[in-house]
């Protein structure tokens, strides 16, 4: 009878395990050119959102709840003021049309965490500063699988899979973004 009141409260205990997955002290370099053009940065979607990941493999008592556009904002913020000399994120842009500014727009559509790996689409939509389309894309990446990392460390490596497998598939979609954000310059 002892054991099975310890099973009921450990099972109870830890059926309520949450975990927050965004990215910590993240800072990495790239390999571009910084421009003069300016980029306002607009993100169309809430930043608290998050998406609720579960793994047989690595304990179904445990949640984790992925942040991907704070992710994504944490990328950006990282990315793009090594691409222009002026950049900021802002609530809906200022509408000053005498420097040379884009305005860009982006989403995250989609975010799945499923066969060892994060699979991410990112919606863009770049303006100029006269409010004319320079470009509408779609991304979709997907991060390097970690199923070796979760099947040897279980619920302890879970955290660390998701945020390398995620930072892999943004940085990915960041990379053409910047190619296209490049062209249409």
């Amino acid at each position: 009878m002892r054991s099975l009141v310890l099973f009921v409260v450990c099972a109870w205990c830890t059926s309520c395990i949450n975990h927050s997955i965004s990215f910590q002290d993240l800072d990495y370099s790239i390999e571009e050119q910084q421009r003069e053009a300016s980029l306002s940065l607009i993100i169309d979607d809430e930043l608290e959102r998050e998406i609720r990941i579960k793994s047989a493999m690595t304990g179904l008592a445990h949640n984790w709840n992925a942040r991907p556009v704070t992710m994504m904002k944490q990328v950006a913020d990282i990315e793009m003021p090594q691409m222009f000399k002026h950049y900021e994120v802002v609530a809906t842009p200022d509408g000053d049309t005498k420097e040379k500014r884009i305005d860009l727009w982006i989403a995250i559509s989609d975010y799945t965490f499923a066969n060892h790996k994060a699979t991410i689409t990112l919606s863009a939509i770049a303006k100029a500063p006269d409010g004319t389309s320079l470009f509408e894309s779609w991304y979709t990446e997907s991060g390097e699988t970690q199923g070796g990392k979760m099947f040897w460390g279980g619920a302890f490596a879970m955290k660390s899979a998701m945020r390398q497998s995620s930072l892999a598939a943004l940085q990915a979609i960041f990379a053409r973004l910047r190619a296209d954000l490049a062209s249409a310059l």
